[in-house]
């Protein structure tokens, strides 16, 4: 199928050309000045191979003289349910988009990115901005991905080189879609530092500076008669604000990367949600004209709807819109006792009043459509699903950075990484510790049944593990550059380090390369702690992706350059140890809860620059 018979100019990458289904002389006809438009802008991001509805507890106003009955349990969000929306509000002048981001459900690991795009193949996307989780698997997968796809795929600033398996594929750095004989242009941009050391895409691929493409491509737009232009931003909230702040021209942000609630109504605050700012934010460029910054959360669990007005010139007249929660017609209240039950008729009726009363939430039947397009996935991932491992006895967290405690208070942080090192270091008995990024863990392990399902949404990426042989002070340091890179500009909190037979103080905000310290290691024989020998060699055990050097952790490049012997590729898919140390390492198959004395963290102080 091709829906884009109405692009009439697409720019691709590394081909030199640009296709045209018009003359230039007919596209100075576009653009009138005495023409409006009126646009819809539709726009997902960051869904990471989730496809279905997931259990979702909100506050809802539906029994004010009851305030503990005011949590109501729905099924949110999903690919069906957001297809039914944009069928719904589709129309000639609407443009849907997706900021992107693969990987992070079982979907991915048993399926890597089919099911993403046949699900955007029938939704109709106008185009799908590359995140850094594209490249997952590399330049010759995506490549593969991209040849199936039916709709535009753009990412201005990256530029595969004829050595990568990408060269020549459908990136392109924007598109021109003409809506009323209006000329609308959507540039792609990709944050550049984090796909280089968060992916595992070849060297063979070159990026430009994100603000220096996005005003390359805006005034080549505007050498094409464009006067309204959108940036369909890979680059977190953050920088986009930043680059907002610092081209002009752009009328409007759709962005992703960060996974943001934006809200200008109250009502997500309302319903228990942490907002991170309005819908839209809105910026002054650098010729003191408003930029409009749109976001829409995170793992399909909404949908943006932005409508937008443009004069004849391209300027916004009137812009509104927000995050809409989509959920399904049935809903769960707690009982006396405390525990979930379906919502009897009358309380139905009432949340469905209180739902009625708000913009930022909507009932939704799910799309058949893609329920049928997904169906043969689900039935052999369900499957495969049904293997239990084990029990895990308490919750673990998988939060990234940790808030600060006291040596000897109950510690904050990611449990959840902890037990991945742990898995590693009893799974590679020739390691002495092990370290594990935070972002490679991307659940908790949640109390009760543990299923090879669980192992893979938490493991999802197609990493190995390995083992590098390091100084104790070449320890320390690696330590420190990830604890610097999860701090920095990048916002990578996924390089936060936890470690298995490692422990430390670490104290947030400290000068670069300090803030970890009084690190101690255990012996694995006689389980004594001491202080980390500097001199001494040990064998640490990792990823595959932090072992080349990525999210920051520079020197485990750097010492298997150095020495390619220090270096053991185990050839072990990353999953398998922590599935291996359910079934054999764990009494009983039962993971207790945490061990304080052998958690990696001592304590967490902040400190104010």
């Amino acid at each position: 199928m091709n829906r884009f018979k109405n692009i009439v100019v697409i720019g691709f990458i590394g081909l030199g050309t640009m296709l045209t289904a018009c003359s230039d002389d007919d596209s100075t006809s576009l653009n009138k000045t005495d023409q409006s438009l009126a646009l819809t802008i539709l726009h997902t991001n960051d869904h990471h191979s989730y496809f279905e509805g997931q259990s979702f507890d909100l506050s809802l106003d539906y029994d004010t003289s009851d305030p503990d009955k005011e949590a109501v349990r729905v099924n949110l969000g999903g690919f069906p349910r957001i297809a039914s929306a944009i069928n719904q509000y589709r129309d000639s002048n609407t443009l849907v988009l997706n900021s992107g981001e693969l990987n992070g459900t079982l979907y991915f690991s048993l399926f890597k990115g089919e099911v993403d795009f046949k699900v955007f193949n029938k939704i109709g996307l106008d185009a799908y901005q590359l995140g850094n989780h594209e490249f997952d698997e590399g330049d010759a997968h995506l490549a593969d991905l991209l040849s199936q796809v039916d709709f535009p795929i753009i990412a201005g600033n990256v530029h595969p080189t004829p050595a990568s398996p990408l060269y020549g594929s459908n990136i392109q750095p924007y598109v021109i879609k003409e809506i009323e004989n209006q000329l609308v242009g959507i540039i792609g941009v990709l944050k550049v530092e984090k796909t280089r050391e968060s992916s595992m895409v070849s060297e063979d691929v070159l990026f430009d500076d994100e603000i220096e493409s996005v005003r390359t491509y805006i005034n080549e737009l505007q050498g094409k008669s464009v006067n309204k232009i959108i940036v369909l931003s890979h680059l977190g909230y953050d920088f986009d604000k930043v680059l907002a702040e610092n081209v002009s021209d752009i009328d409007i942000i759709v962005g992703g990367d960060t996974h943001d609630i934006l809200d200008s109504t109250g009502e997500l605050t309302g319903m228990g949600l942490a907002v991170d700012g309005d819908y839209p934010t809105v910026i002054q460029s650098p010729n003191q004209e408003p930029v409009y910054i749109v976001h829409a959360w995170e793992y399909a669990k909404g949908l943006g709807r932005l409508d937008v007005e443009f004069d004849g010139n391209g300027k916004v007249t009137s812009i509104g819109g927000n995050l809409e929660l989509l959920v399904a017609d049935q809903f769960q209240v707690k009982d006396a006792a405390g525990q979930w039950v379906a919502a009897d008729t009358d309380q139905k009726a009432r949340i469905e009043s209180a739902i009625d009363g708000l913009a930022t939430i909507r009932q939704m039947d799910e799309s058949q459509e893609i329920l049928d397009l997904i169906a043969p996935y689900k039935a052999e991932l369900e499957a495969y699903k049904l293997q239990s491992l084990g029990t895990v006895a308490e919750p673990m967290p998988f939060t990234r950075i940790p808030t600060d405690f006291a040596a000897g208070e109950t510690p904050t942080g990611s449990y959840a990484a902890q037990v991945v090192a742990n898995a590693f270091l009893t799974y590679l008995p020739k390691a002495d510790v092990a370290i594990q990024n935070a972002g490679g863990v991307r659940a908790p392990l949640e109390d009760g049944d543990f299923t090879v399902a669980d192992a893979y949404t938490i493991l999802p990426f197609s990493n190995t593990v390995v083992t590098i042989d390091m100084k104790g002070a070449e320890i320390v340091r690696v330590l420190n550059e990830a604890l610097d890179y999860a701090q920095g500009i990048s916002s990578s909190t996924g390089a936060f380090p936890y470690s298995a037979n490692l422990r430390y103080d670490v104290t947030l905000g400290a000068a670069s390369g300090t803030g970890i310290h009084n690190v101690d290691v255990r012996d694995s024989d006689t389980g004594i702690w001491a202080p980390i020998d500097s001199q001494a060699t040990y064998t640490v055990a990792t990823n595959s992706f932090t072992a080349h050097g990525k999210d920051g952790y520079v020197t485990f490049g750097e010492v298997r350059d150095a020495n390619p012997a220090s270096f053991e590729e185990s050839d072990v898919a990353y999953v398998i140890p922590l599935i291996e140390y359910f079934r054999y390492e764990l009494p009983d198959n039962t993971l207790p809860g945490i061990d304080l004395n052998e958690y990696s963290l001592k304590s967490v102080t902040t400190v104010t620059p």
